[in-house]
């Protein structure tokens, strides 16, 4: 079943450089923006294909003192997707940019196992609250919320992810 233009559309998408957009319209290149783009791309090609949130902890990941010395809320969601291969479900998360390798593991894509999801994750959510959640942290009023909470984390933690690639 592995089609070699479905796995080219996923490399495009997550070697998008990941950022996370610090104004309410302003294109989001994170987890949730990556696979938006990424399930419409899987929708395209037939399968079937929907969202995971997982909650996280920003302090889970080995992150430098300047950018986890910046004001944010340590807990945070993941998104993610699940596709459905031959009558089962199988992770894909697109989120590390290929530029990213020599500090997070990089997903390749293959239809027969799971994707790595990219945060250790606890707290995974169903389905329809996954959805739920989605619709949620996508209005005007929360991303104004988060931005205002974390912004000066995601600023640094952009800027430190974008000295990375280099």
């Amino acid at each position: 079943m592995e089609d070699k233009n479905i796995k080219k559309e996923f490399e495009k998408i997550r070697d998008i450089p990941y950022k996370i957009a610090l104004f309410p319209d302003e294109p989001s290149d994170d987890c949730l923006g990556k696979a938006q783009g990424l399930f419409k791309i899987f929708e395209d090609y037939g399968y079937e294909v929907r969202y995971r949130v997982c909650k996280i902890k920003w302090s889970s990941l080995d992150l430098p003192q300047e950018v986890t010395q910046m004001p944010h809320d340590d807990n945070c969601s993941h998104t993610y997707l699940e596709v459905k291969i031959n009558g089962q479900w199988r992770i894909v998360d697109a989120t590390w940019d290929i530029g990213l390798k020599e500090f997070f593991p990089i997903n390749e894509w293959d239809d027969k196992k799971d994707n790595e999801i990219a945060f250790p994750c606890f707290d995974c959510m169903s389905p329809r609250e996954s959805e739920e959640h989605i619709k949620y942290i996508t209005t005007k009023k929360a991303i104004l919320l988060d931005i205002e909470e974390s912004g000066k984390f995601y600023h640094a933690l952009n800027e430190w992810l974008e000295k990375c690639r280099k």
